[in-house]
């Protein structure tokens, strides 16, 4: 098990593991397995048949804490609650090769507190950024705003909220996001986020005072507006309860 045991841990998984981030099926002989842990402060690695997980990344300010993981077209990527973009490739036999993609933080560009990030790999090819910002003029308290994040230039590229997913529904949480077509799965709604309980690092004042962030929400990037996808537990749910896991069906 990866991390410490601490007394009185209110959420335990956060000292564990957050996120595990596979680079394909572990059927795959030399797929390769990346963990966010301790809180979020660190990132490390193993591949299939290793017995023993690797570090490959600290974060010592105490500010900022890795909020998101991805495997996008054969490297992983990494962004910080402050939005530095770093990425590696295990693709060598040697050690991984690391490179920041974005260095300089956004979190100054704006008015409201991002509480938290996501990354997602599309279907034609872009990796996307999905800042969720707390927003006390709204009635849900969440704003969600979208990058893509540009590889080439390493620059930020803001997107329309109504037409970034391109009518595709997006799915993120603690495990591996995914982005469906509406027209295969017309059940599912277009230019629509779908969330699993998150964990929101440093930012308790949120999950206190406002609406408790907790179960499975659907965010409508065009009409801006945050809600339960479907009944859970209430209350006190998303926190003394595992977070939900995405289940993607095979479409081969």
């Amino acid at each position: 098990m990866i991390g410490h045991v601490y007394d009185g841990v209110q959420s335990p998984g956060g000292y564990f593991y957050d996120k595990v981030v596979l680079s394909g099926p572990p059927s795959t002989c030399r797929a390769v397995a990346v963990v966010i842990h301790l809180d979020g402060k660190r990132l490390s690695f193993a591949r299939i048949g290793d017995k023993h997980w690797q570090q490959v990344s600290v974060i010592r300010r105490s500010g900022d804490s890795f909020a998101d993981c991805i495997y996008h077209r054969g490297r992983f990527y990494a962004v910080t609650m402050e939005g530095i973009l770093k990425s590696w490739d295990f693709g060598g036999p040697d050690k991984p090769r690391k490179k920041t993609v974005i260095a300089e933080d956004d979190e100054d560009m704006f008015d409201d507190p991002v509480i938290t990030r996501y990354l997602l790999s599309t279907p034609w090819g872009h990796l996307l950024q999905v800042r969720v910002f707390l927003d006390t003029l709204r009635g849900n308290n969440v704003r969600i705003e979208i990058d893509r994040l540009d590889l080439k230039s390493q620059t930020r590229v803001a997107l329309s909220s109504g037409k970034a997913l391109r009518a595709h529904a997006a799915f993120v949480g603690q495990n591996s996001p995914g982005i469906l077509s509406t027209k295969e799965f017309p059940k599912l709604r277009p230019d629509c986020i779908y969330f699993t309980t998150p964990r929101l690092r440093e930012r308790r004042p949120f999950e206190n005072r406002h609406n408790q962030w907790s179960g499975v929400k659907v965010y409508d990037l065009k009409r801006q507006t945050l809600e339960d996808a479907f009944p859970s537990g209430g209350g006190l749910y998303g926190t003394i309860y595992p977070l939900e896991v995405w289940f993607m069906p095979s479409v081969v």
